[in-house]
């Protein structure tokens, strides 16, 4: 395939997933179609068919990209610029969360605060249960979180981020 080609084709399926995140603003993942996609995309039926089989490909992939930045932004190392992704990213999250929520997703969540948790608990050297106490917190963040985007508290993702990080430091301020 010559590079033109490749270019076309790579700015068309991104065009595609650009419309997708529109329609998410919009409306539930469950009510976009392909049409629509099409439509905001400005491209034919043939166009999208020939990239996607449906709009629920298009969101897994588009959840896919979300969970790739997610683990391999290095930017995300601590709690306040990962916490910054999830507002960056708040409508996603949240009809994902509502609907049939991703359990990798959540695996990854989970993952990235224990890491960075973590890492801000071995900062002292005097932590024996570091991996313990940070399995403990990201397990609680992570289903805080799953609720907030659920709309099953009434915090903010700012007064979440601020709890863990008062919780992580009174526990170093402990070891």
């Amino acid at each position: 395939m010559s590079e033109i080609k490749y270019n076309s084709k790579k700015r068309t399926h991104e065009k595609i997933k650009e419309a997708f995140k529109k329609l998410l603003q919009e409306k539930s993942i469950k009510d976009i179609t392909a049409v629509e996609i099409s439509e905001k995309a400005g491209i034919t039926r043939g166009t999208f068919y020939a990239h996607f089989l449906n709009a629920f490909e298009v969101a897994r992939e588009y959840e896919s990209d979300l969970i790739s930045s997610l683990i391999f932004n290095d930017d995300q190392n601590n709690l306040h610029e990962l916490f910054n992704y999830l507002k960056e990213n708040e409508e996603f999250y949240r009809e994902l969360f509502t609907s049939d929520c991703s359990i990798l997703f959540i695996k990854k969540l989970n993952e990235k605060l224990r890491d960075i948790i973590y890492g801000d608990l071995k900062k002292q050297d005097k932590k024996p249960m570091a991996e313990l106490d940070a399995s403990f917190y990201a397990d609680g963040a992570t289903y805080t979180i799953f609720k907030y985007f659920r709309n099953e508290i009434s915090l903010s993702l700012d007064e979440i981020e601020w709890y863990i990080r008062a919780n992580v430091s009174r526990q170093n301020s402990h070891a």
